[in-house]
């Protein structure tokens, strides 16, 4: 799921390039204000995104782009239309990961899936304080950025940064322990009053590989 949600996911999922986040209090509260709120008045949205995965020397290693939906508290669709399909979606219980090319689909619970991951933030409205701390923000204008510290290592994920404007995501940028940077850019972004049920389930095609992870079950 890395592959995805270090690209979503949710993820998911932002920043201003090269800029350093502000640490005045003042300014930090108030962007982290606007972020809370753009969380929980979100209940649903759609769109469509590109992604880079770079290295510590800032080198591209990987690009996608494709299409996204989510509708809170626990539903969401991430859907990688190239350069290869794939496609995370999770219907609220479990969340599968399905990759054609290898003809396997990983299935997970929901709750540890996303636990600590930035598609977390916008699934769940009390994950933004329970598995980050905010580190600094800074606004200008309309738009808004947010730096988080995971509170956990075990998504692997070190930092998040958040970018919006006005009621708007822009871009999230993502690092990783392993000196990674992921920085998904939300070209399309549509708030949705829901989101069809079908958007959310998937059956696999017939001869596809099913693994199961669900950590605690023997």
């Amino acid at each position: 799921m890395t592959k995805v949600l270090a690209g979503w996911g949710v993820a998911l999922w932002m920043m201003f390039a090269g800029v350093a986040l502000a640490q005045q209090p003042a300014v930090a509260e108030e962007a982290v204000r606007r972020l809370e709120a753009f969380v929980s008045q979100t209940n649903a949205a759609q769109g469509r995104f590109r992604q880079e995965v770079l290295d510590r020397q800032g080198r591209v290693l990987q690009r996608a782009e494709g299409r996204f939906l989510y509708e809170r508290p626990s539903r969401f669709r991430w859907e990688v239309h190239s350069p290869a399909k794939q496609l995370v979606v999770s219907d609220g219980t479990v969340v599968q990961v399905w990759d054609p090319d290898l003809e396997q689909v990983m299935v997970m619970q929901f709750t540890h899936a996303l636990s600590g991951s930035p598609a977390a933030i916008l699934a769940d409205s009390q994950a933004l304080h329970r598995e980050f701390v905010p580190e600094g923000g800074e606004i200008d204008g309309e738009r808004w950025a947010v730096r988080l510290r995971a509170r956990s290592a075990e998504a692997g994920i070190e930092r998040v940064v958040v970018e919006g404007e006005g009621e708007r995501l822009r871009r999230m940028r993502i690092e990783d322990h392993f000196g990674q940077t992921s920085e998904i850019t939300f070209t399309e972004f549509q708030r949705a009053w829901s989101v069809p049920p079908a958007e959310f389930a998937f059956t696999p095609p017939p001869g596809t590989k099913v693994l199961e992870n669900h950590p605690g079950r023997r």
